[in-house]
C-alpha cells in the first residue's frame, strides 16, 4: 500500500515539475525576430551617403543597425532608431561597399539582414583638401582649411627651401573652419609648401597640393622712445583753449586752463561739455600711485601704469583714454601686451579686457589735434580713424595662460587678413572695459597694464 502511494506522489510531483516548465513567467525575453527593412534607397555622398527605407510594422521594433567593413579592415556599425526613416554612413571611400542591414526589436532579436552595395563620392578628405588656402602674415603663413563634413583631419605640411626639406609640420582639426600657423620663418625667403589632408581615424589621404613662392610678411619692431603723451592743452589747440579758466575737478595732469564753452571740431561749432570727457577728447591721468603711463612703453614688463581712481579725484571711472605722438609717421602691422600680475585674464578687476586703437595723421597738429571720431577703418580721414577694437581671450588651460603672461598678448590689426594698418603718427589708446571683479573682490575704477611692444613699418614723409 506505501508503495502505491509513494508512485502516487511522485507521479503528481513529475506532472508539477512539467506544468511549470511550458510556462512562461511574465515578462521572460521573446525570442521572435522582427521583420526586415524594406524600399531600401541610397544617396551617395562623399565619406559614405545616407540609406533611406521603410521600417518593419512590427510594434516592439526599436532601431536599425547598419553594419560593413570599409578599407582598412575595420568593422563599421551605424544604427538609427525607430523614429527615422534614413541612416548615415560614414567612414567609407569610392567603394563598393556591401552594407547589411539589420532591424532590431526591444529584446535584441535582429531580422534577417538585408544587402545592399553603395559606392560614395570618395573620401572626405578630398573635397576638404580642395579648400586649403595659405594667407602669408608676419614672420609666419597661416594654413586656412574648411571642414564642412566634421571629419577629424591632419592636415600635413612640408616646408621646401631651394627644392630642399626645411620643416615638417602636422594640424589636427575637426572645427568647420581652421586657421593654423607655421611660424619662426625667415623673411626675405621663398618657401614651397605641400600639404595634403588624411584622415585621423581612417587613413584616408588625399593628394598633395603645392603652394610655391611664398614669402612671409616683413616687419620691424618699432623705436618707442620717440613717444609722448599729447596734453590736453595741445590737443585741443589755442583756438578752443583758455588759459585763464581754473576749474580744478577739470585740471586733472596739473595742466592749466581748460576747453572754451564753445569749441571747433572739424569745423562746427559743438559744447566742450559733450568732449572732454574721458572716453572722448581729454587724456586720463598720467600718473596714479606710481603707475605712470610712460611706464607703459618703458621696455619692461615687470613696471605698470594706472589710469587713475576716479572714486579719489584722481583719474577716470571706465572708459578713459591716451593721446600719444608717435613722433613720426608709421603702419602698425601686429603688437603685443602685457598684462599686470594679480589682474591678468580677470584675476581681478583693475586691468583692462577690451580696448581700441585710434590714429590720426592730422597734416597741422599747430591748430590742436580735435577732430571728429570715425569708426570705419576704411575711411580716408586724417582725423581720429578706428584702426581697431581688441579683446584679450582668457586660455583654455592654466599653462597657456601663464605663458601668455609671461610673453605677451599678440594682437594683428587685421587678424583675418594680415596688413599694415594706414598711415598714423598720432595714437589714441582707448581702455573700454575691465574684467568684472572676481567674487567678494573689489572693484578697481582704473585701468592698469604692464607694457606694450608696436611692431610696423617707419614712413617717409
Amino acid at each position: 500500500m506505501k508503495r502505491y502511494i509513494t508512485l502516487f506522489l511522485a507521479v503528481v510531483l513529475a506532472a508539477g515539475i512539467i506544468g511549470c516548465t511550458k510556462t512562461e513567467t511574465p515578462g521572460a525575453r521573446e525570442t521572435v525576430s522582427p521583420g526586415p527593412v524594406s524600399n531600401v534607397k541610397y544617396e551617395a555622398d562623399y565619406g559614405g551617403g545616407v540609406l533611406t527605407y521603410t521600417i518593419p510594422s512590427d510594434a516592439d521594433f526599436l532601431y536599425v543597425r547598419a553594419e560593413y567593413t570599409i578599407d582598412n579592415g575595420m568593422t563599421i556599425s551605424r544604427t538609427s532608431s525607430r523614429y527615422n526613416k534614413n541612416l548615415e554612413l560614414t567612414g567609407m571611400n569610392e567603394g563598393p561597399y556591401l552594407v547589411k542591414l539589420y532591424a532590431v526589436d526591444v529584446n535584441g532579436n535582429e531580422s534577417e539582414p538585408v544587402e545592399i552595395e553603395v559606392s560614395p563620392l570618395g573620401a572626405t578628405v578630398g573635397p576638404i583638401s580642395e579648400t586649403l588656402s595659405i594667407t602669408p602674415g608676419f614672420g609666419l603663413f597661416y594654413i586656412n582649411v574648411e571642414n564642412e563634413f566634421g571629419t577629424i583631419v591632419d592636415v600635413c605640411v612640408d616646408l621646401w627651401v631651394d627644392n630642399k626639406l626645411v620643416a615638417t609640420q602636422t594640424y589636427t582639426t575637426a572645427a568647420e573652419a581652421d586657421r593654423m600657423k607655421i611660424d619662426n620663418l625667415e623673411r626675405d625667403t621663398k618657401y614651397t609648401l605641400d600639404v595634403k589632408v588624411r584622415d585621423n581615424r581612417y587613413a584616408y589621404e588625399s593628394g598633395t597640393t603645392e603652394f610655391g613662392n611664398y614669402q612671409v610678411l616683413a616687419d620691424d619692431t618699432l623705436d618707442m622712445k620717440p613717444l609722448r603723451v599729447i596734453e590736453d592743452p595741445e590737443l585741443y589747440g589755442p583756438e578752443n583753449w583758455d588759459y585763464t579758466l581754473t576749474v580744478p575737478t577739470q585740471n586733472l595732469n596739473n595742466v592749466k586752463g581748460a576747453p572754451k564753452t564753445q569749441i571747433k571740431i572739424s569745423g562746427k561749432t559743438v559744447q566742450s561739455k559733450n568732449y572732454y570727457t574721458f572716453d572722448k577728447f581729454r587724456n586720463a591721468a598720467y600718473k596714479h600711485n606710481e603707475g605712470g603711463v610712460y611706464l607703459f612703453w618703458d621696455g619692461r614688463s615687470d613696471t605698470h601704469f594706472e589710469s587713475g581712481d576716479y572714486d579719489v579725484g584722481q583719474g577716470p571711472d571706465w572708459p578713459w583714454c591716451y593721446f600719444i605722438d608717435m613722433g613720426r609717421q608709421v603702419q602698425l602691422s601686429r603688437f603685443r601686451i602685457w598684462q599686470v600680475g594679480g589682474s591678468h585674464f580677470g584675476a581681478n578687476s583693475g586691468g583692462c579686457k577690451t580696448f581700441e586703437f585710434w590714429g590720426s595723421n592730422d597734416p597741422n597738429p599747430g591748430d590742436g589735434l580735435l577732430s571728429e571720431l570715425i569708426s570705419d577703418p576704411e575711411s580716408t580721414s586724417n582725423g581720429w580713424v578706428l584702426i581697431g577694437r581688441y579683446t584679450f581671450r582668457v586660455p583654455s588651460n592654466d599653462i597657456d595662460m601663464q605663458k601668455e603672461f609671461e610673453e605677451g598678448t599678440e594682437f594683428l590689426i587685421d587678424e583675418d587678413n594680415p596688413k599694415f594698418s594706414r598711415t598714423f603718427r598720432y595714437w589714441r589708446f582707448v581702455g573700454v572695459s575691465d574684467w568684472p571683479p572676481a567674487a567678494g573682490g573689489r572693484y578697481w575704477a582704473s585701468g592698469r597694464l604692464a607694457e606694450i611692444a608696436l611692431m610696423g613699418k617707419e614712413v617717409e614723409e
